[in-house]
């Protein structure tokens, strides 16, 4: 005899591939005609981009483009020069169990990068960036939530679930003319620029996400190319877009992230050298996962008081959004420099931030490094340039944890400054900004079929009406209810007992 099996279907979000591919990057690289020898390199960075992202059938295309900048001292007048090249990429990701309606989150990844100067006018360059490839889609997961059958004794377990409500992802565009204004300078060439983009608001409106938030741009520029002298610049534009999102309310929780996909700073001033004027051409991406949380009940354990049976079972995951967390911090470190001495800094930023999550007794921790890049003169006004990693450890509020964590992370850091400390030393200070959410997933042991064989009767003392029984503390009433062929609320109810555990050694009356 086959019992009947009650299922719930359930929206969750499902992981369709992740996968990592490395991008080596092997150049022999000459200088162009207008820039002078190199005396030294000072540092040499690895800035790949996504141009465009694509999923058409069974395959994920990404191209993109690996900009090299060279920060070098020119032979001649020992003043910092600027040395780009790009070159572009592409891969393809397979994949088996395509669906209409995936979402993709890209995520590059620089993973070392070596520069050698061969001559005066010659780099030999060697490197590599991981393209980090997520994709995801609303699928259905189907729980056995119940067993009919009046002779059937079930212990059913209740977990929080998260039921992706809707998803969204839509590309955007910031096109700004900015002005460097007056008694700073004009620009004749820039040395460094840093875009990010900072989330301050979201609300809900109908089936959209309106986003709001602020561009920064941050540029370190020339002044002067003949004597290498420098100046900064940071622009703040603010941001609002409507993300169409199917299934979002104001009750959803919502997983956001606005990632930068490429951008590009010119200077108006290569056609009017008098211009204080620069241009921003930026491309950036928006995805959104609104969850509903919902408790699911699966069936861990059944038997029969009538007859001895065949079950089958399969271990469920059940995943929940913990929490969305917006953390701040400030991280402090020092830097030496050296015998060579520290006069001046020319530029401070952060380059290349790096996070996991993990879980330290029961509690949630991230962990991780932020680069930080420090660009000076030392005593004899030459410039230099040096690193230093710096260390932090954030434990969001969520309680403890039971199952197995993962999170989608954000990390930035938001501002920097510095405090020169001695002739060879300087104290750092940077804001860091992390926005994670962190998902909890447990499995569960889980009842999926369940069948009586007929011809193996259960045995059952039928010659008394009542059983006693000495229980130990800490037996559970469900393995003595299975054991004499009766429910657990008969025990309950006989016992007046009210938990499933035994509390204390003694005797227990067993119901026939």
């Amino acid at each position: 005899m086959e019992y009947s099996i009650k299922k719930e279907n359930c929206p969750v979000s499902e992981t369709v591939l992740e996968t990592i591919s490395e991008q080596p990057v092997d150049l022999d690289l000459s200088l162009p005609d207008y820039c002078p020898d190199i005396e030294r390199i000072l540092k040499c960075r690895m800035c790949p981009c996504i141009t465009s992202k694509s999923i058409t059938g069974d395959r994920l295309d990404i191209d993109g483009i690996t900009q090299i900048s060279l920060f070098y001292l020119d032979s001649k007048k020992q003043t910092i020069r600027l040395c780009e090249h790009s070159s572009p990429f592409s891969c393809s990701v397979n994949i088996k169990n395509s669906r209409p309606d995936m979402i993709s989150c890209i995520r590059l990844r620089t993973d070392y990068l070596n520069c050698r100067a061969v001559s005066p006018r010659r780099l030999d360059i060697h490197g590599a960036f991981s393209v980090i490839s997520g994709i995801y889609a609303k699928g259905e997961r189907s729980y056995c939530s119940s067993v009919e059958g009046d002779d059937i004794q079930q212990r059913l377990r209740t977990e929080p679930l998260s039921i992706l409500s809707g998803t969204g992802q839509q590309q955007f565009s910031i096109s700004e003319v900015l002005d460097i204004g007056q008694g700073k300078g004009s620009p004749e060439s820039i040395l460094r620029s840093e875009l990010s983009f900072r989330l301050d608001d979201s609300r809900v409106i109908d089936d959209k996400m309106m986003l709001k938030g602020d561009a920064v741009l941050r540029i370190l520029y020339i002044t002067d190319i003949e004597t290498g002298a420098q100046d900064h610049m940071s622009f703040t534009i603010p941001v609002s877009q409507i993300i169409d999102v199917t299934g979002i309310s104001d009750t959803t929780e919502n997983d956001i992230s606005v990632d930068i996909l490429n951008y590009n700073v010119t200077l108006k001033s290569e056609f009017d050298e008098s211009s204080t004027l620069i241009t921003l051409d930026a491309h950036l991406i928006a995805t959104v996962f609104a969850y509903s949380q919902q408790d699911v009940t699966v069936i861990e354990d059944v038997y029969s008081t009538d007859y001895e049976l065949d079950c089958e079972r399969t271990s469920v995951p059940v995943t929940r959004l913990l929490n969305i967390c917006d953390l701040t911090t400030v991280l402090k470190d020092e830097i030496r420099t050296g015998d060579s001495g520290l006069t001046k800094v020319i530029d401070l930023w952060c380059e290349g931030i790096s996070s996991i999550v993990s879980v330290d007794s029961s509690r949630p921790v991230i962990k991780g490094k932020i680069n930080c890049c420090l660009l000076a003169m030392d005593s004899n006004n030459i410039p230099f340039c040096c690193e230093k990693a710096i260390d932090f450890n954030i434990q969001p509020d969520c309680g403890d944890i039971r199952g197995t964590l993962s999170s989608r992370t954000e990390p930035a850091v938001t501002s920097m400054s510095y405090r020169i400390t001695g002739d060879n030393s300087i104290e750092i200070k940077a804001d860091l900004r992390l926005r994670a959410a962190l998902y909890e997933t447990c499995i569960c042991t889980a009842v999926t079929s369940v069948q009586a064989q007929d011809d193996k009767k259960r045995q059952k003392d039928d010659t008394a009406a009542m059983t006693i029984y000495y229980a130990d503390e800490g037996e559970s009433l469900w393995d003595i209810a299975r054991s004499y062929c009766t429910s657990v609320d008969a025990l309950k109810q006989e016992n007046d007992l009210s938990e499933d555990i035994v509390q204390s050694r003694g005797m227990i009356l067993i119901p026939m």
